[in-house]
């Protein structure tokens, strides 16, 4: 196994077991509606995968991913994807058969405190307790 995988597999193994002593973690609820721009099908983050041959791999379990390519990575290392069919104009041409995973966007369970949207993507995202909430010592 290569060392780099090894250290990034610790560390990911580490901030989660972190993260259950975060004693109140934000939550979000969603507000708005699709403008259609598209941003959320031209960048798309894998979490899951950390390199195109494992990408690749799993597109030969789930067929339907094929529709994404890999068009970079993010700081952390995450696959950036794009999804193949989207057009200028920022529709999907298949979108009937878009995947799960397209019509849960943008999803409040799934968005990380610090989470933020694209920057023409017209949901908000609204915290379930404001910041002065936290700071309160009422119960």
């Amino acid at each position: 196994m290569n060392i780099k995988i090894l250290i990034k597999f610790i560390k990911n193994i580490y901030y989660e077991i972190m993260s259950n002593f975060v004693l109140k973690k934000v939550k979000y609820g969603i507000e708005g509606e699709c403008c259609r721009c598209g941003d959320c099908c031209r960048f798309m983050y894998s979490l899951d995968t950390y390199t195109e041959k494992e990408f690749n791999f799993l597109t030969n379990f789930y067929p339907k991913y094929k529709r994404f390519k890999v068009i970079g990575k993010d700081d952390y290392g995450n696959l950036i994807l794009a999804c193949k069919l989207i057009d200028e104009t920022g529709l999907c041409p298949d979108y009937e058969n878009r995947l799960e995973m397209c019509k849960d966007y943008p999803n409040p369970a799934k968005i990380r405190a610090g989470g933020r949207l694209y920057k023409r993507c017209t949901y908000k995202l609204i915290p379930e307790k404001n910041f002065e909430s936290f700071l309160s010592t009422e119960k």
